[in-house]
């Protein structure tokens, strides 16, 4: 029996996560479900998730509004650690961390000779973040090394009513930005690039710029 891992990036139950649940999973808005979601636009039983020979098969249960695999509409398909899910207005991320992070060493591993330098890049991706918190060793570089390591830095204590609400305000901001970017890529069967196309990626260099600016007027205020 396989094991699967589900993060919620966006919709009404964004935020939250399903680990390691056990296959078969099914995922709707009804209470019968392994995994219940509140989106109205997700039918009562919407998809089926299912280990078949050490692979997970996802099957759309004939939802009204469908089902999208890395932005492209499907029936069935195989998924891998790091794909994600689209179904109604809430967007899911299948793997943990590690999970992905075994993904990308595979994938690093398994380049032909003539892409040597874009192996080389990922590997060093990975060293770079090296840490002691993960639980994933890298065969390539024998590193520890999660995409995310030890996650995000803690938020500041004790605010307000308002410092706590602008604070909402402008992390909501930067998430709605990227999940455009994130649900307008296509990542096609059998290819391990993902495109982007270049209006979103300007929107999410524009968004980098910008954080670069906030974070310098943070450390030299007038």
């Amino acid at each position: 029996m396989a094991h699967i891992t589900l993060r919620v990036l966006h919709g009404a139950d964004r935020g939250r996560i399903f680990s390691e649940i056990p296959t078969p999973v099914t995922i709707g808005r009804e209470e019968g479900n392994t995994i219940q979601l509140n989106d109205e636009r997700i039918s009562r039983y919407h998809l089926k998730l299912q280990d078949d020979k050490d692979k997970i098969v996802l099957t759309d249960l004939e939802s009204t509004n469908g089902t999208k695999v890395n932005g492209e509409d499907i029936q069935v398909r195989i998924v891998r650690h790091g794909d994600m899910i689209s179904v109604g207005r809430s967007l899911l991320l299948i793997g943990s961390h590690s999970d992905i992070d075994r993904r990308i060493a595979a994938i690093a591993a398994n380049l032909p000779a003539a892409q040597e330098g874009r192996a080389k890049q990922m590997r060093e991706r990975l060293e770079r973040i090296a840490t002691h918190q993960s639980d994933v060793i890298e065969d390539l570089a024998e590193v520890r090394s999660p995409l995310l390591p030890g996650g995000p830095p803690p938020l500041p204590e004790r605010l307000g009513p308002a410092q706590t609400a602008e604070l909402a305000e402008f992390i909501d901001y930067v998430q709605g930005i990227l999940r455009e970017a994130t649900e307008g890529a296509v990542m096609r069967p059998g290819n391990e690039t993902v495109e982007l196309d270049f209006a979103h990626w300007q929107v999410m260099l524009e968004l980098q710029a910008r954080l670069a600016g906030l974070l310098r007027s943070i450390s030299e205020p007038s």
